[in-house]
């Protein structure tokens, strides 16, 4: 019957029409903004920049890392032996360096990096470091300068109190 046949397509038709429309996006309303006000934004401290290598020490150390127990700052446990650690800058550039302590027999593990970096030619000593049978990792890198390198090497101190010497060159890291 072409009744039933025109009947069927009008209402396919408004089926589709209403499902468009429900598809379609609705207005949403633009969230207000804030009014300005008359009140000061904080002005940032920078801290003073050290005039001269300091002694660096567990204390002074940055963290870096993703998470889990070795991620913080190297400590060391109660009672440890602890080692002393020279690193000596051998290039003629600034120097980035980290120290990456592997769990010990104690426990401790974690991270040091130079926070202002070393300068060309010269030396830094650590103090207060884990000795008993503590393995490290040191990494070197350029901070600045034409010669851009990164370095590694691994070491261990054994179970008294001991000295770690690092020469670093843009060529590696030697230990004494």
């Amino acid at each position: 019957d072409p009744g039933q046949v025109q009947a069927s397509a009008v209402a396919a038709a408004q089926t589709m029409v209403a499902m468009t429309q429900a598809a379609m996006p609705t207005d949403t309303p633009i969230p207000p903004t804030e009014a300005p006000t008359d009140t000061p934004q904080p002005t940032p401290t920078i801290p003073p920049l050290p005039t001269a290598p300091v002694l660096a020490s567990p204390t002074v150390v940055v963290s870096t890392g993703g998470g889990g127990a070795c991620s913080g700052v190297i400590k060391a446990s109660k009672g440890e032996n602890l080692a002393t650690i020279v690193i000596n800058n051998r290039t003629n550039v600034l120097l980035g360096l980290s120290l990456y302590l592997n769990v010990n027999s104690f426990g401790d593990c974690g991270f040091w990096s130079s926070p202002t970096g070393i300068p060309p030619n010269s030396s830094i000593t650590l103090t207060d470091f884990p000795a008993s049978n503590s393995c490290y990792h040191v990494t070197a890198w350029t901070l600045s300068g034409k010669t851009n390198f990164m370095n590694g090497n691994n070491f261990c101190v054994g179970s008294v109190a001991a000295k770690a010497v690092l020469n670093v060159t843009t060529s590696g890291i030697s230990i004494q």
